[in-house]
Parts: structure tokens; sequence; C-alpha cells
């Protein structure tokens, strides 16, 4: 199976140069110490498939160059994703990261069960989650990175008909672009955990709510009732929030307000 994946040798170089070239970070699987060994010192981090996440006299070599590795965990029960981060650690490895995944090819969308994503993210607070994803779109990769996915690997290819093995599930130039441009856009548009105006909505509050204004002229000493003002936009910075009126009823203005004067806690200093 893995034979129609292979590449020559002298193709590595060639592409080493062109990633080089390009500005394009390469790197590349290797499944054995054979390809580990051809490589370990061409690439600038590992990646370690699926099947091979508890193949340790494979991740140790790794672990000894000290270089990131990323595992892909698609074959993988819980149980051997844990033992591997365990493994990791007690090595005092840190330079990893992990990304979920369903290793079938193509992946049906119905099978990605991005929510595990979650999961991970909360069982390893401190690892970078990524997803690599085998389904034939790009809604997968959008949804994993909303989800708080750091790293996303998908198949890549010129055209989809140059008959490699998984040109079919690829993604082309055109596809890939738009995959990278929405990933950018739910990058920005994250934000933080915590509820923040930022100016255009401060200037959407105060043109949107309401302050209350003044119905009437009202003289110094006047006690405030029902009817006296009226709650209209703009809201004005300071003005009483119009959610505490009610509180205020019964209470004698300190100082005279004048029809369509905005009504203030200063009023009843």
């Amino acid at each position: 199976f893995y034979k129609k994946f292979e590449l020559p040798v002298k193709f590595y170089k060639e592409i080493l140069k062109h990633c080089k070239k390009r500005k394009i970070l390469f790197l590349t699987t290797p499944f054995g110490f054979k390809s580990f060994n051809m490589i370990k010192d061409m690439v600038p981090l590992y990646k370690v498939a699926s099947p091979e996440i508890n193949y340790y006299e494979l991740i140790d070599r790794m672990i000894k160059k000290n270089k990131p590795i990323i595992f892909s965990t698609g074959c993988s029960h819980e149980k051997e994703i844990v033992q591997l981060v365990q493994h990791l650690r007690k090595s005092k490895f840190k330079k990893f990261a992990l990304l979920h995944c369903g290793s079938n090819y193509p992946l049906a969308p119905e099978n990605a069960n991005l929510s595990y994503i979650l999961r991970l993210k909360k069982m390893f607070k401190n690892i970078p989650i990524g997803y690599s994803d085998h389904t034939t779109g790009i809604s997968a990769s959008i949804a994993a990175v909303s989800l708080g996915a750091k790293i996303i690997e998908k198949h890549f290819t010129i055209s989809k008909k140059d008959k490699n093995p998984d040109s079919f599930f690829s993604l082309e130039p055109n596809e890939l672009k738009e995959m990278i441009l929405h990933i950018r856009e739910i990058e920005e548009s994250l934000g933080y955990p915590n509820k923040v105006l930022n100016k255009s909505i401060i200037s959407a509050r105060r043109t949107g709510m309401r302050s209350y204004y003044a119905i009437n002229n009202h003289p110094k000493g006047s006690t405030l009732k029902d009817n006296m003002f009226i709650a209209l936009r703009p809201y004005i910075k300071n003005s009483l929030p119009i959610d505490k009126i009610k509180k205020f009823y019964g209470k004698e203005l300190t100082k005279k307000i004048n029809i369509n004067q905005v009504l203030t806690v200063k009023h009843f200093k």
C-alpha cells in the first residue's frame, strides 16, 4: 500500500530546493529507520503518521534530534494518545503537537468527529492541537480552526487528473487558496474569551441605545415620577441608565432640567 506513495530519493533534494526558493517550510513523514535517516537532517521538524504513534523506537530517535514533532492520531484509541503524551513527558520532550484525524481516504464528513478537537484541547491544555483533514472539501478544516485547531494538514495536488494515489481527494491550488483565506478570516473573527466593545460597537451603542430626555421643563426640587421623561435615541454618555430610572422615582431633582435635556445621576446629587 505505502509503496504507491513513495518518492525517489532524488526528488527530496529537488523539492527541498524549491521550498527554500519559495520560502515554504518543508517536512516529510518517515516510515521506519531508513527513511528517517535519510531526512533527519533535511527537515526542521518531523511528522509521525497515525499508525506509528506507538512506534516508540522511531519516536525516540526523533526526540534525540530535538526537533518539533507533529503526531497524527487517526488510527489511535484515546488510551494510546494518552500513553504517547506520557512517554514524551517522561522523556522531558515538549516540542510536539497532536492532530485529530480520521484515517479514511477520503473521509466522509459525518465521520470527521470534529468535536473531539475540544476534548483533546481539554485533556492536553498546553499542547497545540490540530486537524489532519482527509475530507474532499474545505469545510471541515475551516470548522476545525473555529474549534481551536492550530495546525491544518491537507493533501494538495496541482491537478486532480494527475492520477496520483491521493489526488482525487486533494485540493487544487485555487481550492487551497480559498481554504487559507477562509481560515485567516476565522482566525481574525475568533477574538477573545471576554466581552470586548470595540470602537465601531461603541459607536453603534451610542446611536442605537437610549437615554431619558425631559418632556417638559422641571425646576429644582421636582419629584421624579412616571411620564416626566421619555427614552429616546441617541444614547448620551453618563446619562442615567434607562433600566435604573424606577429606582429614582420619588427622589427630588437637585438641579433644574430643561425640555429635551438628558437626565443624569448628577441631577440627584
